[in-house]
């Protein structure tokens, strides 16, 4: 499979993922606030002012939108010819770029400075840390396998 087309493969899981992992969200978040998942709707009304399925669905779109853009963009883990550095900066950068500007979007983040800015910046950076530390320590143990196998191969050719 060519880079295209693993590119196209992450990204629909990665959309797909964006969209459960809002939904996820705004029901938590809902339910900490008012007690009821369901309030997040009449929530979304008060504040707006827009018609609320339209702007339901406007988040779930960006929310998944994050998600292709963080699951696809991982692609540039695939690049033989980038180091882990170069391929992390570049990821890293593509994902929280897409955060800033789908959170301002949303309503998730305000322009400028803010507290809340500054705990959402965190939070995304936290996330990104741990799911970079475990797809690094599940790659890690792959390799040693690999290894492992290729100096059976080599003991067993040598014999």
């Amino acid at each position: 499979m060519n880079l295209k087309n693993r590119f196209l493969y992450k990204a629909a899981i990665g959309f797909s993922l964006g969209v459960l992992v809002t939904i996820i969200i705004n029901m938590v978040c809902s339910t900490i606030e008012s007690g009821s998942a369901g309030m997040y709707i009449d929530d979304l009304s008060s504040i707006r002012g827009e018609r609320t399925h339209i702007r339901v669905m406007l988040e779930l779109l960006t929310g998944g939108l994050l998600g292709l853009i963080g699951n696809g963009g991982a692609v540039v883990y695939e690049i033989e010819s980038w180091g882990i550095l170069k391929a992390t900066t570049t990821h890293f950068v593509m994902t929280m770029t897409s955060f800033f500007i789908i959170g301002v979007f949303n309503g998730w983040l305000t322009p400028g400075i803010s507290e809340v800015n500054v705990i959402m910046t965190c939070i995304m950076i936290f996330a990104y840390l741990a799911i970079w530390m475990i797809q690094y320590f599940v790659y890690k143990r792959e390799i040693e396998i690999i290894n492992s196998d290729i100096k059976l191969l080599k003991s067993r050719e040598d014999t």
